[in-house]
């Protein structure tokens, strides 16, 4: 058996306005701070925001502002470039999935120039395999802090990045190198999430949630971040984003739970949920993720709970907890019925949110993607995430959860 361990950040920061305190305990060990952000923070003054608080605990500060989604090496050059200018001592992500992913790449490729795409990317039995122990972490970057805007990703915790090769496709790279050093979830760094970004956000981090709990790697330091981060998405969605966008609690507690399901999914590894959508939205860029999640999610459910008894009561376990935070008794129920307990309230808040539940329905020409169906499916089936599914699926299963 494989040495099991939970790695995270080593500093997790979780309070409104927490910005200024969690940068203050390093003072006296950097000195220069890259923040690397987007356009819109720019302008909407967050990233100025940040960098006024750097420069007041005594760090020298350089704001950079053109992260590339999914990004090529060359994507990157513009990034390394302003490293090399700059030469930071810590790194600063600020906004959603795109802008941490390009940091954590900004930071692997400036520490150790010497690396290839190709020695990052592969698939493993575990992610505890991916540790890439020649890697130079620390040496140059003394600390990489993620400050997420939107509760999606997760990032901030994970030792995930995507990269898009010289071929064209879309990469995951899994190496705990990525870990950043700490995240600062502070909720009011979320509160300007126009009301569609909230809802898909909050989707895909439940998917993610979900799928920790049945992954194959699934194990006793990441299931109750999974369930916490799963059942106050659910309890929390209709609240938080559809009825009072500017609920404080609700939106620190969906902030929270995207964070604790990055923990969980970092360390449990994901399923065909993310594999299918993953590769939908490679090739139909104007689907967010947790649209394509959304779509396929309760077909994944029904059918890992058919086919796996031990899914089935994972399912049935979070169902129950559930409707505890609902208010709703279903302890009598069977399995069978707290399973499809659970696809119900999936497909509640899907309503809620307005998000479609085909994937012809989100923007994509019909034509196009039944063309798409037979070399996504394939894709997926290849994919690490279909690895650590509880079931192993056939091509035909995951064309069926595409239509």
């Amino acid at each position: 058996m494989s040495m099991l361990w939970f790695r995270v950040p080593e500093s997790v920061y979780f309070k409104r306005a927490i910005v200024n305190e969690a940068l203050t305990d390093l003072k006296g060990i950097c000195k220069r701070a890259m923040i690397i952000t987007d356009r819109d923070l720019t302008w909407l003054g967050v990233a100025h925001r940040v960098k006024k608080i750097c420069e007041a605990n005594g760090f020298t500060t350089s704001v950079f502002d053109q992260v590339v989604k999914n990004p090529s090496i060359n994507d990157l050059q513009n990034g390394l470039g302003e490293a090399k200018i700059f030469k930071p001592d810590m790194i600063i992500a600020l906004g959603g999935g795109t802008a941490m992913n390009y940091a954590k790449l900004v930071r692997i490729f400036y520490e150790n120039p010497e690396i290839t795409a190709d020695q990052l990317v592969g698939s493993f039995d575990t992610i505890r395999d991916r540790l890439h122990r020649n890697l130079i972490r620390g040496d140059i970057i003394k600390s990489l802090i993620c400050i997420p805007t939107t509760s999606c990703t997760g990032d901030e915790v994970t030792p995930f990045a995507r990269l898009t090769l010289d071929n064209g496709n879309i990469e995951l790279i899994s190496t705990y190198t990525l870990t950043p050093n700490m995240a600062i979830v502070d909720p009011e760094m979320s509160m300007g999430m126009p009301k569609d970004v909230a809802v898909h956000s909050a989707l895909n981090a439940l998917s993610m949630a979900i799928e920790s709990i049945v992954s194959v790697h699934s194990n006793d330091y990441t299931l109750p971040y999974a369930q916490q981060a799963a059942v106050a998405i659910i309890s929390t969605f209709k609240n938080s984003i559809i009825d009072n966008a500017f609920d404080m609690d609700g939106r620190a507690l969906m902030h929270n739970a995207a964070t604790l399901a990055g923990m969980a999914s970092g360390n449990s590894f994901l399923g065909i949920s993310h594999s299918l959508a993953h590769f939908v939205y490679s090739r139909f860029h104007n689907v967010h993720p947790g649209v394509a999640n959304a779509i396929v999610l309760p077909k994944v459910i029904k059918f890992n709970a058919e086919k796996s008894d031990i899914a089935k009561k994972a399912y049935a376990v979070l169902a129950d907890k559930v409707a505890v935070s609902l208010n709703e008794d279903i302890y009598e129920k069977s399995d069978d019925e707290k399973v499809n307990y659970l696809i119900a309230q999936v497909n509640n808040i899907i309503a809620l949110g307005e998000v479609p539940t085909q994937f012809t329905d989100a923007g994509i020409d019909a034509a196009e993607f039944k063309s798409a169906i037979d070399d996504i499916a394939a894709k997926a089936l290849a994919d690490q995430g279909t690895a650590c599914n509880p079931v192993k699926p056939t091509l035909d299963d995951l064309k069926k959860m595409l239509l």
